[in-house]
């Protein structure tokens, strides 16, 4: 497994970003982040090309995202760029939570072919037949609980490259927790990609 992504989104009443606190909050995460536009509509972006981090801000909402060919579900980096942007913004320490990793597992070029053979009772052909031999591949999803998170597992071929699966998994919680709890929770999660999803993944593909 290969974690690509971590994305978390706090939701908080943020309030208005005035040129004063966009300032704060450029000073708080300091060189190498940099003001840029936005990719949303009504967001404003620091972005860290260097380490391939940025954070991005707008009335009730606060976007981390981290990408890269392998990365660690150690969240130490978050954390302070986390804690920094709270704390530049004068925001108390409540936020609802929403958790994403994004991975990928090699499928040795044939992730499409896999996941119609293993992924359901009907044969290949059965199942090409139905889709008029048009079918790209089968995708799964595992919702379940972690609490006080409502989780979900999916996996599915990865479009862009069938010598992959895409694994992404969600984590949220409808109620305010700490910055630090939703770290935590994060970090287990990503470990929770990068061993159990693999777990997972491999136990559907055994013939």
């Amino acid at each position: 497994m290969q974690i690509k992504q971590v994305q978390i989104n706090l939701n908080a009443p943020i309030g208005q970003l005035g040129e004063v606190r966009k300032s704060h909050v450029l000073q708080a995460l300091g060189v190498p982040f940099a003001l840029q536009p936005a990719p949303i509509p009504g967001f404003v972006a620091y972005v860290d090309p260097l380490h391939r981090r940025r954070v991005m801000l707008a009335e009730h909402q606060i976007i981390f995202i981290h990408e890269g060919d392998n990365i660690s579900p150690d969240l130490r980096d978050a954390a302070w760029v986390l804690v920094r942007t709270r704390d530049a913004l004068l925001l108390d320490d409540r936020f609802v939570a929403g958790i994403q990793w994004i991975g990928h597992h090699e499928a040795d070029g044939a992730a499409t072919e896999l996941s119609v053979e293993r992924f359901l009772r009907l044969s290949a052909p059965e199942i090409r037949v139905l889709f008029e031999q048009s079918l790209r591949g089968i995708g799964l999803r595992f919702t379940y609980e972690s609490p006080p998170f409502t989780c979900d597992l999916r996996i599915e071929p990865f479009y862009a490259d069938t010598a992959f699966f895409f694994i992404q998994f969600n984590a949220a919680h409808p109620q305010p927790l700490s910055l630090e709890t939703i770290l935590m929770r994060a970090t287990e999660f990503g470990e929770y990609m990068r061993d159990e999803a693999t777990e997972v993944l491999n136990a559907l593909l055994q013939e």
